[in-house]
């Protein structure tokens, strides 16, 4: 067994943790976010992850405070199920570091969001879908609706469902909604210039943490990775049992 804390996590997806090969789980104590970290910097090895939740929501943890000893006597007990997540996968071309990953999602969205509004297109297969200014847009996997897509209201999705969901933040029309994919569509993003003389710059974040930039012209393409993370599921609690639970709790 293996115990990571956040701060154990490199800042750059391409620094994998190291974990011994004896290694059957891994513990993460913190909340969600600890466990989406662990999760980017292990996808070199398939080993389930379950979190203590200290943080706020917990989502993704299926253990705390005061149920922590009897999680851990079923875990020693094998008495689990392995829950197994897709994650995106972001390529920018033109980028030297031009692939990462997230469980949650990818964002594209201006450095001054709501000062600096940006003019993004949207491709879904080469064909486009739309042309919106707005402060940004998320690009989720099912475990990532209860994330950024959530505040932004986009749809909460069962984390078994098999698809990609886009949501727009803050768009500057009435007409705009939450769209969700097939896990196989390929999402093509750029930016473009309200003014002639503008040179727009967006961050792309990877759930949560600044990875790159995007420029006018430059092109993000955003697909179901390959790899997957796995969890630990301890209790027995339906999905939408959980997600009352955790409303009841805001």
């Amino acid at each position: 067994m293996c115990i990571l804390d956040l701060d154990t996590c490199p800042d750059s997806s391409e620094a994998q943790v190291t974990v011994a090969d004896d290694v059957e789980c891994i513990i993460t104590v913190g909340g969600d976010g600890t466990v989406v970290r662990v999760a980017q910097n292990v996808t070199n090895r398939k080993v389930p992850i379950v979190g203590l939740n200290c943080g706020h929501l917990g989502y993704l943890c299926d253990m705390t405070v005061d149920n922590v000893e009897h999680c851990l006597d079923q875990l020693l007990n094998d008495n689990y199920k392995i829950d197994e997540r897709m994650m995106l996968e972001g390529d920018l071309a033109t980028s030297t570091d031009n692939h990462f990953k997230a469980l949650n999602d990818i964002v594209v969205a201006s450095d001054a969001a709501g000062l600096y509004v940006l003019n993004i297109t949207v491709k879904v297969n080469g064909i486009q879908l739309y042309s919106h200014n707005c402060d940004g847009l998320i690009v989720s996997t099912p475990t990532g609706s209860t994330a950024y897509n959530l505040s932004a209201n986009g749809p909460i999705v069962s984390p078994h469902a098999d698809c990609i969901i886009l949501t727009p933040i803050n768009p500057h029309t009435l007409n705009s909604r939450s769209i969700i994919l097939a896990s196989s569509d390929e999402v093509e993003v750029t930016i473009g210039a309200r003014h002639e003389e503008d040179e727009p710059i967006a961050n792309i974040i990877y759930d949560g943490t600044l990875r790159q930039k995007l420029k006018k012209d430059q092109v993000l393409k955003i697909y179901r990775s390959s790899s997957t993370s796995h969890m630990v599921m301890l209790e027995n609690v339906n999905f939408l049992e959980r997600i009352r639970a955790r409303m009841q709790e805001i």
